[in-house]
């Protein structure tokens, strides 16, 4: 099936005209802990001057049984109806500098074809690097500095060497096939993402997303100021510390998870350093909760589903 009927530029865009060196890329995958990609979306889209300028037919590559969208019923009508998208923002960065922005659910169906025809859009406006942002809930606390891992298609073009402590099999998100097509072309993509600690991973974490942003610039991609973040991101601080504050229960892990991310970054005088394989085995174990049958999605019902929500 051709892949370039998939993708389509609005009507009233000259795609000739569009050019930028940079792609962020916030699809859903099969995490995104402390909503790292929605609040990054949210503030891009609403800080910077942004237009849609494409999209990718949802009809052909999206399960809507699987991951039922959300409508209203008001009384004796329908309205509201909250249609699934996966859409291409330009975006204007306070620079003036133009860049990309890839936001939507995770595609269900047609994945080869889906990375073909992004492929021929990344080729098409002249984009230089790929970067995939992505939250992920691991064994780290509040009160550090989020660590952000990368990966790449060519790991020589990271930029900042921090990659995960292991080797690890797991359900591939899209991300991942989009990631190795890219660089089986010659593209330079390179992966981003947030370890959030497990026990806020459910919460909108704006700090996160701030980890994010620092970790694009940091990567060679559009400096985005995150003021706006950072006002959202005080009050959270405040009410975690509070809760950790009144539990000592809390408190305890805290305590521990604060000592193994010291140990994991400095050899500390007189303290025992996990080894390498110590790290990535508290690390599989978080992410073998991700390859774990759930009956419920065996029937077809997606994670964001009625079925699996109650």
């Amino acid at each position: 099936m051709d892949p370039t009927t998939l993708f389509s530029y609005e009507r009233h865009v000259d795609s000739r005209s569009l050019r930028g060196r940079t792609l962020l890329v916030t699809l859903g995958a099969f995490s995104d802990a402390g909503s790292a990609q929605d609040l990054v979306d949210d503030h891009l889209l609403n800080t910077l001057s942004s237009r849609v300028v494409g999209r990718l037919d949802m009809d052909q590559v999206y399960d809507y049984a699987g991951r039922r969208p959300e409508v209203t019923l008001a009384l004796d009508h329908f309205d509201d109806y909250e249609a699934p998208e996966i859409l291409l923002h330009e975006v204007t960065d306070s620079d003036g500098e133009v860049f990309f922005l890839l936001t939507g659910p995770e595609p269900s169906f047609q994945w080869e074809r889906v990375a073909t025809a992004l492929r021929i859009v990344v080729e098409q406006l002249g984009i230089e690097r790929t970067l995939v942002l992505q939250g992920f809930p691991a064994p780290v606390p509040h009160t550090r500095e989020l660590p952000v891992t990368r990966f790449a298609g060519d790991p020589d073009s990271i930029n900042v060497r921090r990659t995960m402590p292991g080797t690890f099999r797991l359900r591939a998100p899209f991300t991942a096939l989009l990631t190795l097509r890219l660089a089986d072309s010659g593209h330079d993509v390179v992966g981003l993402v947030a370890h959030v600690p497990q026990y806020l991973h459910e919460l909108s974490y704006p700090d996160a997303a701030i980890a994010l942003l620092r970790a694009v610039d940091q990567e060679h991609g559009p400096r985005i100021p995150f003021d706006a973040l950072e006002a959202q991101a005080q009050p959270v601080r405040e009410s975690v510390a509070a809760q950790v504050e009144a539990a000592e229960q809390l408190q305890e892990m805290v305590a521990g998870l604060e000592q193994r991310y010291d140990r994991m970054i400095t050899s500390g005088a007189g303290t025992e350093v996990p080894t390498a394989d110590d790290i990535a085995a508290e690390v599989e174990e978080y992410l073998a909760g991700f390859g774990e049958a759930d009956p419920e999605q065996e029937e077809g019902e997606g994670p964001d589903s009625p079925a699996s929500a109650g």
